[in-house]
């Protein structure tokens, strides 16, 4: 491993790796604008040159194309680095538009940012002579270019041509003239078209969605991730609630990829991307819905939850165990299927309940990071044995027919719409045969119509909880605000149902829950809520998937 000196400071690399990765082991950033790490190289932007000195002699290198040797010593900060860094910015502002107090990217743009560090220099281009370059364009229906702003580092042309192999953008012209664009014929419509906005480091490429919401300097930043298939990409979320001004019922401004190498790498696809727009939705829904007497008040979530144990206990006392079923959902996180397993499993002896049914929907699966299971924790609902037993439980498609057909007194839903699950003849049927339905729900719809009993529950973003993915890494979201209105987590609906039920359940939060998971399942042993951390833990007994970049099998040749 070769060892080296940067700024002064000894650092040992790995065989191979740049400059500017070598001087982040230093937490030392040297300014680039074509580098990305999950991209080839191509040194066009002159930003990260650097002092090189080998064997007493010194010379001038871009950072990004130097790979680190042996004895070398690098200087990132000195008056002749400063220098050459100040000129390469006054070429790109040359004819920028100047536009920051209503740039999107103002707050994160590396070219306001830079230029505070080494520009602070006064334009010597007079206004009328700057050339003028395509504003507001449509590259995409989800994206907007603005050819003023652009440095021409090619980071979006490089993903759309090695990550999607798409090819739709390219550098077309020459000198002054040299314009990003769409290639002739093709939109910037790919499943991973978001991603560019990500590379870019100026305002050049902004998002539709996010653009003209919030200035980036009022945003909160939480690391989660997406829930939107059974990948679980690791993301930012930006969100933010003081200021109401704009589309006041939206707290989440915009979503963002976190880097882990072996689930997501840099990128996420436009499909997770843009799925949080479900956590404010108009239809939420907000408090508890009782088709019951209720002495003319609103009846609280508790008093809900009571009566959904009571006529469970009721139906099981009268005819068995039998007479219930439990539609779960492997999109309930590892907590809230752990309680359903040691209530209902264990305690009440419930052997029709299973989490996969004929009537889920797919999503498209890709050989980046779209999976066609859309549950995002299908994998953790397996280890925790959520599936009918005991040789006369029935599952999957069985179990719903058998629940048209009004074989069970009592059927609990969590999560599922069965409304648009199955046909307006069977949805009649099933709630004519059925004494009795609760129902677990985040939104308002069909099946919150007609269920006996409804409890609002909480949305991904609203809760702390752990899910695993496909490949049996167990991962963590987080809780940047408070569930809307009177929702709560599932896994304290049946908490608060044990404690009505007389089953001990006696846990004080999320991290206890999901503590004494290991002591019933082998899988889980020794992980804990600390021990997942922000990259997530596998399961006992799963090794960790090899490495495979993340990127088509057909990519365009090099930029």
């Amino acid at each position: 491993m070769p060892l080296l000196e940067i700024d002064g400071k000894p650092v040992e690399t790995p065989a191979g790796m740049n400059l500017i990765e070598a001087a982040r082991l230093l937490n030392v950033e040297i300014p680039h604008y074509c580098y990305h790490a999950g991209l080839t190289v191509v040194g066009s932007c002159r930003m990260c040159q650097v002092e090189v000195e080998i064997s007493g002699r010194k010379s001038i290198a871009i950072a990004c194309n130097t790979k680190a040797a042996d004895g070398m010593k690098i200087t990132t900060r000195s008056e002749v680095v400063h220098k050459l860094r100040q000129s390469v910015l006054e070429f790109y502002l040359q004819h920028h538009p100047l536009d920051c107090p209503i740039c999107d990217d103002a707050g994160e743009c590396d070219l306001q940012n830079y230029y505070m560090e080494h520009g602070l220099h006064d334009s010597r281009m007079p206004l009328a002579e700057k050339k003028h370059k395509h504003k507001v364009m449509d590259v995409g229906p989800n994206i907007v270019l603005d050819s003023e702003r652009c440095v021409l580092c090619t980071r979006c042309v490089r993903f759309c041509r090695e990550i999607t192999g798409t090819g739709e953008l390219g550098v077309f012209g020459h000198g002054r003239d040299a314009e990003l664009l769409n290639v002739p014929g093709k939109i910037l419509d790919n499943d991973y078209a978001g991603n560019v906005v990500d590379v870019c480091p100026v305002g050049a490429l902004t998002d539709k969605d996010f653009r003209f919401k919030r200035r980036v300097w009022y945003m909160k930043r939480t690391a989660s991730i997406c829930t939107g298939c059974s990948r679980g990409c690791n993301i930012f979320v930006d969100w933010e609630t003081d200021r109401r001004y704009k589309d006041p019922q939206r707290r989440i401004q915009r979503l963002k990829p976190r880097y882990n190498r072996l689930v997501n790498e840099w990128w996420m696809c436009d499909q997770g991307r843009y799925g949080y727009h479900s956590v404010d939705e108009a239809n939420r829904l907000l408090s508890p819905k009782t088709k019951s007497q209720s002495n003319g008040h609103a009846l609280s979530v508790d008093e809900v939850i009571t009566k959904i144990a009571a006529r469970v206990e009721s139906a099981i006392e009268k005819q068995g165990p039998g007479s219930v079923a439990v539609i779960a959902s492997a999109s309930s996180s590892n907590e809230d299927l752990f309680l359903l397993n040691r209530l209902f499993i264990d305690k009440l002896k419930v052997q029709n309940i299973d989490v996969t049914f004929g009537f889920e929907a797919k999503g498209k699966e890709d050989e980046l990071l779209k999976k066609s299971d859309l549950a995002p924790n299908r994998r953790g609902a397996l280890e925790l044995q959520v599936k009918p037993w005991g040789g006369e439980g029935q599952g999957g498609d069985d179990l719903i027919a058998a629940a048209i057909e009004g074989e069970f007194e009592v059927v609990i839903v969590v999560r599922h719409d069965l409304s648009t699950a199955m046909s307006e003849k069977d949805f009649a049927k099933l709630r004519r045969n059925t004494g009795y339905i609760a129902y677990l729900s985040s939104h308002e719809n069909g099946l919150t119509e007609v269920a006996d009993d409804v409890v609002p529950i909480a949305m991904w973003a609203e809760r702390e909880a752990t899910y695993t993915n496909f490949q049996g890494r167990v991962q963590k979201t987080a809780r940047p605000f408070d569930p809307a209105g009177l929702a709560i987590p599932e896994w304290e609906v049946w908490k608060k149902f044990g404690e009505i039920a007389g089953v001990e359940l006696n846990f004080s939060d999320v991290r206890d829950v999901f503590n004494a998971i290991g002591m019933h399942f082998e899988s889980f042993k020794g992980i804990n809520w600390e021990s997942v951390g922000s990259g997530g833990r596998m399961l006992n007994g799963t090794p960790e998937p090899t490495y495979k970049r993340i990127q088509t099998s057909t990519p365009l040749t090099a930029y």
